[in-house]
């Protein structure tokens, strides 16, 4: 591997972390060296603690060796006061003024009895009290400080690996936002979930994953929701390429599994090519729908028991009248339950009935 295809590989490894390995086995080949590691670290009081190691196959087989000294406290690298000064440095144990004789020394045999030789590296600033380094190690016996060839090589790389260094900062920050998104779509009640127009999931949360399983007439083959009737599978599959406007209702076997499917958004980037189009997609339905608490609806407006449950499955799409069927009493009785949740709760609607429930659980 020349160093422009090396140089390559390191933008590659950007979002597929396993490709680090083989990148830093061929820096360490390139270099002649004993190992090659990527960390990410962050200061913490007196300390640099490292938050991300990439080790190449050596390092790896020996990781619980080097970290028991080479990666902790006890190396004089890890002290805050070594960080980079400026926003990028290519230094070496021997040549960096953060270190005095007594920590090279200390270098020198905390390293030898992890079976390394002396370090150099190149670092840069990611953030406040945040750095990335790639440092290399000289085989034991060999203790060569960086050499004029090395310097010009990490030279040569150092722009590379300041541009890499921020791909990692940025993808870092799209996978927290992801990570906290979806913990928030898997904490909601409303069942989500994206496909494309053939019908193949891509994503579904918890709610979504739920009320499937509950439902008679839809159901998962491998990755693709199916309809068990035809007439409703072209039905969704019309309203998810927007034919049939946005919304669609299936029946089921009873009131309270009908389902209720609309979509949210189209990926119109990608119409042109329908199989790869993704739409967003809500579904509820009557009978399963509600996650809301009776008991605490019931606490926050002062209802009874019976009138709270009515009222979560009003929120969750259901009428009254289904409401009655599928709990087995009176219409009219469905009717009474309603109109006592009306007066404790001060609105006059069943509109407004749901979207105070709504709203009052929403700044909760």
């Amino acid at each position: 591997m020349d160093d422009n295809q090396l140089i390559a590989a390191m933008y590659g490894a950007v979002g597929e972390e396993w490709r680090w390995t083989a990148v830093l086995d061929a820096l360490k080949m390139r270099l002649g060296v004993a190992s090659a590691v990527f960390q990410s670290l962050f200061a913490d009081k007196e300390d640099l603690v490292p938050v991300v190691c990439r080790r190449d196959s050596w390092s790896t087989q020996q990781a619980a060796r080097h970290d028991a000294w080479a990666n902790s406290p006890l190396n004089p690298r890890f002290r805050r006061d070594t960080e980079p000064q400026g926003q990028d440095e290519i230094e070496s144990d021997q040549r960096s003024l953060a270190f005095s004789a007594a920590d090279r020394e200390v270098l020198r045999h905390g390293l030898a009895a992890c079976g390394l030789g002396p370090g150099f590296w190149m670092g840069c600033k990611t953030g406040p009290g945040e750095h990335m380094t790639m440092i290399f190690h000289r085989h034991p016996g060999d203790g060569r400080d960086m050499t004029q060839g090395d310097l010009d090589f990490l030279t040569q790389l150092l722009p590379h690996f300041q541009q890499v260094s921020r791909l990692l900062v940025q993808m870092a920050g799209y996978d927290a936002r992801l990570a906290v998104t979806e913990a928030f779509m898997d904490s909601t009640s409303l069942a989500l979930m994206a496909c494309d127009c053939d019908m193949r999931l891509r994503w579904m949360n918890a709610a979504g994953e739920r009320l499937i399983d509950a439902l008679p007439q839809i159901a998962r083959h491998g990755a693709t929701l199916r309809l068990r009737a035809a007439d409703a599978d072209r039905l969704v599959r019309d309203t998810v390429w927007g034919q049939r406007g946005d919304t669609c209702r299936i029946a089921g076997d009873e009131p309270g599994q009908v389902l209720h499917l609309r979509v949210l958004r189209r990926d119109a980037a990608d119409r042109r090519r329908p199989g790869n189009s993704l739409a967003l997609i809500a579904l509820c339905s009557p009978g399963t729908a509600p996650s809301i608490n009776p008991a605490e609806v019931a606490d926050l407006f002062g209802l009874t028991m019976a009138e709270a449950l009515l009222t979560t499955h009003l929120v969750g799409g259901m009428t009254v009248k289904d409401f009655a069927a599928h709990r087995g009493i009176a219409e009219g009785t469905a009717r009474m339950q309603l109109k006592s949740a009306l007066g404790k709760t001060g609105v006059g609607r069943q509109a407004d009935l749901v979207r105070q429930v709504c709203q009052s659980l929403a700044r909760l």
